[in-house]
């Protein structure tokens, strides 16, 4: 019980202390760390991260803007530290590019092809209200009925 009680007074005298370190970063700090991709955790943006690496990188974050530097300045240094996969929303551009425009190429090309594959079938079958005689030549109509009288005497024998 007395061990619980410690437990949560630490809880609660630490979470003001993680609270702080997020005051002390200027709105700018706050919207560059939600941009950039927390290297430890996956799927959590600096911003979010409670990882040590990251509480580092706020801080790094405010003090590069604390000596001038722009917001892409900052971003440039941390995709050369740790790669574009380090952004949240990496440049639509180059490899990436073709990364975010490949399922449209493909949705598109797919829309054309059945397009193209429905418009194939509907011509090859007659139209509606059209006559059996009308889509099919005599002769061959004989041929099959022809065929299909011996297939079914063919049946009845075997059965």
């Amino acid at each position: 019980m007395l061990l619980a009680a410690l437990v949560v007074l630490l809880a609660l005298v630490l979470a003001p202390t993680v609270a702080l370190a997020d005051e002390t970063l200027s709105p700018e700090a706050l919207s560059i760390a939600n941009s950039l991709n927390c290297p430890v955790c996956e799927g959590l943006s600096v911003r979010d991260s409670t990882s040590q690496l990251s509480g580092e990188m706020r801080q790094l974050i405010q003090t590069k803007l604390d000596q001038g530097e722009t917001r892409q300045q900052i971003m440039d240094y941390f995709v050369h530290s740790y790669g574009v996969g380090i952004l949240r929303e990496p440049p639509k551009q180059g490899i990436m590019g073709a990364l975010w425009l490949g399922p449209i190429v493909g949705l598109v090309l797919g829309a054309v092809l059945l397009g193209a594959f429905v418009l194939q079938r509907r011509g090859r079958s007659p139209g509606p209200g059209a006559g059996a005689d009308s889509a099919a030549d005599p002769e061959e109509l004989r041929r099959y009925e022809e065929r299909l009288l011996r297939e079914l005497d063919g049946l009845d024998v075997g059965a």
